[in-house]
């Protein structure tokens, strides 16, 4: 028997009790920073929600989000804007203390988490309604959950468990079921989320799929229950725009009397040149017309998709500017990021409140402005090249994927289904990109 043997056997009780106290107030100190961060961001938010209540943008949820719009109507919309608060409020604190695995400081990341919740793009974000809000959050708990598994990794105590990895794979369930409850776009999200996750976490990969595999299964379960389902009706809205734009590339081609019978051709032709909205089509359209002409859509669509594939991906790419433009488009006049302007119901707990943040927030809608504040595609890259920085100089190539893979998973549903340039598609990079970028500032080693 070895000497450091003996001697660890022979420790006395004094010095064990005070091992435990030791790390126990590490614990304690770990989670002081978070909870305060979450806890300062929820009384801004608090401000927000009141100023906004019952919400600040309070049109009808979109058609693709029919849980969501389910939930509205049983809670109504001042709860699950308070909700909405609570969520991104912890999902900031969640990411602060992850960042803090890798030695970002409380001084540079707390800051910046207080700045989010309380400037009017990300404030008044939370405090509005529509399936893009919990996507965001979400993403927040993802990009947190996977950062925290991969210290773990660093570390060696991914194997372990413990009641804190469970924490985080808790997390990582409850944002993939957060985006799976949102529709199509948000389960998509969740998929190639957890995709990448699964391939840069490899001690914990098993886990992450069984457990991404229930979140996404929920949906499913749910609409086989009886309750609201995604049925893809917004489709034959993306199929049309698909194809106005396929018709402006090839203005020679005969005119599909199918096609004609939904819009005459001048429509057509003016929502080919304007690709960056569905509405370029859809406002110039007769909608009864499109309901019962879905199929011979969807079968002109099919065969474009079939033909020219390139045409199809053109049209995506054009309405999914946002996701990877740091600038507003110029083509048309639905090219502008989409800044929606404060709902009538939107009157607030308290007037002159509810006035200085509609003053706030119309004042930062200059268009110098647009690209700093309103375009998440700016913070998406600038976290990403700090991630990429940290991992250069700590050799920690993982890094990168686990956290960019929620925004990532953003970028690329949204390109598939992008149906205009609204601002709050982005709001998972608007959100985390900002609080990646604190890796920067981490120039020596990581905290233990």
């Amino acid at each position: 028997m070895s000497t450091g043997t003996t001697l660890g056997e022979a420790r006395p009780e004094w010095a064990q009790r005070q091992e435990r106290e030791r790390r126990h107030r590490r614990a304690k100190s770990r989670l002081r920073l978070p909870f305060a961060v979450a806890a300062a961001c929820q009384a801004v938010l608090l401000l927000w929600w009141a100023a906004a209540y019952p919400a600040f943008t309070a049109g009808p949820p979109d058609g693709s989000a029919p849980l969501y719009a389910a939930a509205l109507r049983a809670v109504h919309a001042g709860p699950l804007t308070l909700a909405q608060t609570v969520a991104v409020a912890f999902g900031l604190g969640y990411l602060v203390a992850a960042l803090s695995r890798f030695g970002v400081r409380g001084r540079h990341s707390a800051p910046v988490a207080l700045a989010l919740a309380a400037l009017p793009p990300t404030g008044s974000l939370a405090v509005s309604l529509g399936p893009g809000v919990p996507c965001a959050a979400a993403a927040l708990l993802l990009t947190g959950a996977g950062l925290r598994l991969l210290a773990r990794h660093g570390e060696g105590t991914a194997r372990r468990g413990g009641p804190a990895q469970r924490l985080d794979l808790a997390a990582l369930f409850g944002a993939v079921l957060l985006l799976a409850l949102t529709g199509t776009r948000g389960a998509g999200t969740g998929l190639v989320a957890v995709l990448v996750l699964v391939a840069a976490l490899p001690r914990v990969r098993a886990r992450l799929a069984l457990l991404a595999a229930l979140a996404l299964a929920v949906p499913i379960a749910l609409a086989l229950l009886g309750h609201p389902a995604d049925r893809g009706g917004s489709l034959h809205t993306l199929r049309a725009a698909d194809l106005a734009r396929a018709r402006q590339a090839d203005p020679a081609a005969p005119a599909d009397p199918a096609l004609t019978a939904l819009a005459p051709p001048g429509a057509w032709a003016a929502a080919g040149a304007d690709c960056s909205a569905t509405a370029a089509l859809t406002d110039r359209w007769n909608a009864a017309a499109a309901r019962r002409g879905a199929d011979e859509l969807a079968a002109a669509w099919r065969q474009l998709l079939r033909d020219h594939p390139d045409r199809v991906l053109d049209a995506r790419l054009c309405r999914g500017r946002l996701a990877w433009s740091v600038w507003a488009g110029g083509g048309g006049p639905h090219a502008a990021t989409v800044v929606p302007d404060a709902a009538d119901s939107s009157h607030g707990l308290w007037r002159p409140l509810h006035a200085a943040a509609d003053w706030s927030r119309t004042l930062l809608r200059a268009p110098q402005l647009d690209w700093l504040l309103w375009r998440g595609a700016l913070w998406a890259y600038a976290g990403l090249a700090a991630a990429l920085l940290y991992a250069w100089r700590h050799r920690l190539p993982a890094l990168v994927p686990v956290a960019g893979a929620a925004v990532l998973a953003t970028q690329l549903a949204l390109t598939a289904s992008a149906a205009d340039q609204d601002y709050r598609g982005m709001g998972a990079a608007l959100l985390a990109g900002p609080l990646l970028a604190t890796l920067a500032t981490v120039r020596s080693r990581r905290a233990a």
